[in-house]
C-alpha cells in the first residue's frame, strides 16, 4: 500500500461543492442515540439537558444540531454511559439511508464508486461542518472524513463515530462481502480498543493524520441495483433545490474545499478557483467582500487542523508538519506560533 503522505491521485471535486452558513448536521446521523443510551440505563432527557441542547431534538430526523453543541452532546453521552466508545456503538446502527437526499442520491449511482462520489458531492446537504472525500492511490481507495468547522475543542468522538458510519456506507454500496484493508483515526485509541477491533475486523491505526477507511479500489466497480429513471430525476431535482438554498456563505464554501484539498496537498489559489469554476481574481474579489484574503483563510484552516492533531492524537510534531505540507518541523513551529501565540509543544501540553 502506498505511503499516505505521498502526493495522491484523487477523484475530482466538483464545482458544485458548497456549504450552508451554519456548521451543523442532521440529527438523523445519530438517530439511534436514544436507544443506545437506554441500553446503558441512561435517560435521554438528562443527557440533552446536561448538553444544553433542545429537548425536542430527536422528534424529527431533519432537525439540525450545531457541531459545537453536537460535540458537547457526544461528550455527555460518553460521560453518562461511562463508555469512551459509545459513539462508535451509535454509529454502528447508522446506514446510508440516514443521510437523507445525499444517501438517496448515492443509491442512484450506476456503480459503488459512482454512488460514493454522489454522496461526496451532496454531503454538504447533510453536514455543513465536515467533509468526506474519496481518494485513490494505486490499488487502494480511501474514504476520508474531516471536520471543517472552526473552534472545535474535542473531535475524538466524531472520528470514531464517523468511521463506524463510513464502514456501513461502504458495505451498503459494495455489499456484505466488502471489507476494509485498514482503518485510520485522527484521534487517540480508546481505553479499550477491543470493541473497535471486533467491529471493523481490520488493522486499526490510531494517531493518524486522517480518519479514513482504506479498501481495495476494485470494489468501486461493483454495479448497484438499477433505479427507475423517474426516481433518479426526482432525487436529483430535490438535491439541486436544497443546494440552491445554501450557497450564501462563500467563505465557508472555500474553507470546506481547502480542508478537502489539504488531504491531497494541492491548495494553490489557481487550483481551488478552478474547482469552484472561476478565475483566481474572481475568487479573491469574492473573499474580499467578506473581509478575507485567500492566504489568511488557508492559514486558518491549517491552524485548525494542526490544533486538532496536536490535541486529539499522539502524532509526532514532525509528522503533523509533514501532513500539513510544511518543508520542516521548524517552519511548522514558526507558523503555529504565529497562529496560536505558543509553540506546538506548549499548545499540546495545555490542551491535555
Amino acid at each position: 500500500m502506498s505511503n499516505l503522505g505521498e502526493r495522491r491521485k484523487h477523484f475530482p471535486v466538483l464545482a458544485r461543492e458548497s456549504v450552508p452558513s451554519k456548521g451543523s448536521a442532521r440529527v438523523a446521523v445519530v438517530w439511534h442515540l436514544p436507544e443506545v443510551l437506554r441500553e446503558f440505563g441512561v435517560d435521554l432527557g438528562e443527557v440533552l439537558e446536561a448538553a444544553g441542547v433542545r429537548p425536542d431534538l430527536f422528534d424529527d430526523r431533519e432537525n439540525r444540531i450545531d457541531y459545537t453543541d453536537f460535540a458537547r452532546l457526544l461528550s455527555v453521552c460518553e460521560r453518562k454511559s461511562n463508555c469512551d466508545h459509545v459513539v462508535m456503538l451509535i454509529g454502528q446502527r447508522t446506514r446510508l439511508a440516514d443521510f437523507g437526499v445525499a444517501g438517496r442520491s448515492a443509491l442512484c449511482g450506476g456503480t459503488a464508486g459512482d454512488g460514493l462520489q454522489r454522496l461526496v458531492d451532496y454531503f454538504n446537504l447533510h453536514s455543513s461542518a465536515s467533509t468526506v472525500s474519496v481518494i485513490s492511490s494505486g490499488a487502494y481507495a480511501r474514504f476520508v472524513y474531516a471536520i471543517s468547522e472552526q473552534g472545535m475543542t474535542d473531535t475524538r468522538p466524531f472520528q470514531m463515530g464517523a468511521m463506524s458510519i463510513a464502514f456501513n456506507i461502504l458495505q451498503d454500496l459494495c455489499g456484505s462481502g466488502w471489507h476494509p484493508a485498514v482503518v485510520t483515526f485522527a484521534s487517540r485509541a480508546p481505553a479499550n480498543p477491543k470493541p473497535a477491533q471486533k467491529f471493523f475486523r481490520a488493522p486499526l491505526r490510531f494517531d493518524s493524520e486522517e480518519s479514513a477507511i482504506v479498501f481495495d479500489r476494485r470494489w468501486l466497480d461493483r454495479p448497484l441495483p438499477p433505479v427507475d429513471p423517474s426516481v433518479r430525476r426526482h432525487v436529483e431535482a430535490e438535491a439541486r433545490a436544497q443546494r440552491a438554498a445554501i450557497l450564501a456563505d462563500f467563505p465557508a464554501t472555500v474553507r470546506r474545499i481547502l480542508r478537502k484539498q489539504l488531504l491531497i496537498g494541492e491548495c494553490s489559489m489557481d487550483f481551488v478557483a478552478a474547482l469552484i469554476g472561476m478565475h483566481r481574481r474572481t475568487l479573491a474579489r469574492k473573499l474580499e467582500r467578506h473581509g478575507l484574503r485567500y492566504g489568511e483563510l488557508l492559514e486558518s484552516v491549517k491552524g485548525d487542523v494542526a490544533r486538532q492533531l496536536l490535541r486529539d492524537t499522539e502524532m509526532d510534531i514532525h509528522n503533523i508538519a509533514e501532513s500539513l505540507h510544511f518543508s520542516s518541523a521548524a517552519n511548522f513551529a514558526t507558523a503555529f506560533k504565529r497562529w496560536s501565540g505558543v509553540t506546538p509543544s506548549t499548545y499540546r501540553l495545555g490542551a491535555r
